[in-house]
């Protein structure tokens, strides 16, 4: 009689582990269907213009960071080359959680880095969340049916990112 209580628990739990595998997945390409199908709308830093993400014109990088992370600091100029290098072919967003920096701090950091391309303010952390929020800095790489490809988190190396690029422009359409 115990075996048989014992055989009921584990199918139970492999059925409660596969119930919670199958919803993650249903719940990640709700996710991808989300983005794709909506707009990201910002204000720009400079100009507090509103700047919408278009994830069909061209492979595109959102890049999540504050002026005060170390990390961001870290990057800041490898992501400056990386825009540089491929700004014909690539649209680079950095998006700031302004709620968690000081406005006159992130200018600082923009001219600091040379930092050219656009820089949006996410001022309800809606869009950070959206995406994970999951540590600064964090860089999406987002087709152009606006699903992820792939994600660095945290700090890297020029060459990793690069790799991700490529991945990127190779699995854009």
């Amino acid at each position: 009689m115990s075996s048989l209580i014992a055989c009921i628990i584990v199918i139970a739990a492999v059925m409660a582990c596969l119930y919670v595998v199958v919803t993650n997945v249903n719940s990640q390409e709700a996710d991808k269907a989300f983005i794709s199908a909506t707009a990201i709308q910002l204000k720009e830093l400079n100009t507090e213009d509103k700047k919408v993400i278009n994830f069909a014109e061209k492979p595109t990088i959102v890049v999540f960071f504050t002026s005060w992370c170390p990390y961001c600091n870290e990057d800041a100029p490898k992501v400056v080359s990386l825009y540089d290098k491929y700004k014909d072919r690539l649209n680079v967003y950095g998006i700031n959680l302004i709620k968690r920096d000081d406005p006159a701090e992130v200018r600082n950091y923009v001219n600091q880095y040379g930092i050219t391309y656009p820089v949006l303010l996410d001022e309800t952390q809606e869009v950070y969340d959206y995406f994970g929020g999951q540590g600064f800095p964090a860089m999406y790489f987002v087709n152009s049916r606006g699903e992820l490809i792939d994600e660095i988190i945290g700090s890297t190396d020029l060459e990793t990112m690069e790799e991700s690029v490529n991945s990127l422009m190779d699995n854009y359409n």
